[in-house]
């Protein structure tokens, strides 16, 4: 007897914030999606997020997306990460109808050969945030220089002593992945943040409305091309970031309202390109 068709299985979202990352997404983006068929519960979709960048990154991504249905784009103006970030979690929950967002680089320094098990083990537990960490016994940061690992450790510290987030050894780590349905909890009025801080805002954020942590080791690689964008400002930024959700911390309860902005359609609208 005809089993009929199969139920579409539930999609697993990456936004990929691109600034000048032509290069290394020609690398990373066939990397990704080689990882589709190691893992059998989700649809693995990505949404680039590019702020126009001058040396075609948007281009190439337009060119591959005929080829792949499950690749997408979404341009607007050089605004930081973290705004990049903002906007492309929401149009993914809204257009996309992800279930499960990840954060990744597209310099690279992400494994994606780890993506099987991110959205196994978030998938797995309920309400999990997956965090791939540099300071387990078992990771590596072969590029870092003893003043990079200091900062890096610092920031993770003054996060755990002032945010209440726990035990959490990696707190600014960008390789993450959690369920829409926390995302959908986040106070946005609370991440005001444009910069490389965002990853501490949303830790906080998705803490407080019942994350539960499970950190795994990674490799965090050398750049494939490029430079870091991490600049002064970003730390300045980070400091201002860290007093804000301190005080949020002890003077705002933990439960917020669903993200309007940020709610799973009933049916996700048609794939497009938006500009």
């Amino acid at each position: 007897m005809p089993s009929g068709p199969q139920p579409a299985r539930p999609i697993a979202c990456i936004v990929l914030p691109t600034y000048n990352e032509r290069p290394n997404l020609q690398v990373v983006l066939p990397r990704i999606f080689e990882q589709a068929a190691r893992i059998p519960t989700h649809a693995l979709h990505v949404l680039v997020v590019d702020d126009n960048s001058p040396d075609g990154t948007a281009a190439l991504v337009r060119e591959a997306m005929p080829a792949n249905p499950n690749l997408h784009l979404l341009t607007g103006d050089k605004r930081g990460i973290g705004d990049a970030y903002k906007r492309g979690m929401s149009y993914a929950v809204e257009h996309l109808g992800a279930a499960l967002l990840l954060e990744m680089d597209a310099d690279g320094q992400h494994d994606p050969a780890l993506l099987p098990d991110f959205i196994r083990l978030s998938a797995e537990g309920n309400r999990r945030l997956v965090i791939g960490s540099r300071f387990l016994p078992e990771s590596a940061m072969p590029e870092f220089g003893p003043g990079r690992r200091a900062l890096s450790y610092t920031g993770s510290f003054l996060v755990r002593l002032c945010c209440g987030v726990g035990p959490v050894k990696d707190c600014t780590s960008g390789y993450r992945a959690f369920p829409a349905e926390l995302f959908c909890r986040c106070d946005f009025r609370a991440l005001p943040t444009r910069g490389y801080s965002f990853q501490t805002a949303i830790l906080f954020e998705l803490v407080r409305h019942g994350a539960k942590v499970v950190e795994i080791p990674m490799v965090f690689a050398p750049r494939l091309d490029g430079e870091s964008k991490l600049k002064l400002r970003d730390c300045v930024e980070f400091l201002f970031t860290l007093a804000g959700l301190t005080l949020r911390r002890f003077t705002t309860p933990s439960q917020a309202p669903l993200n309007p902005a940020a709610e799973v359609p009933a049916e996700p609208e048609p794939r497009k390109l938006a500009g």
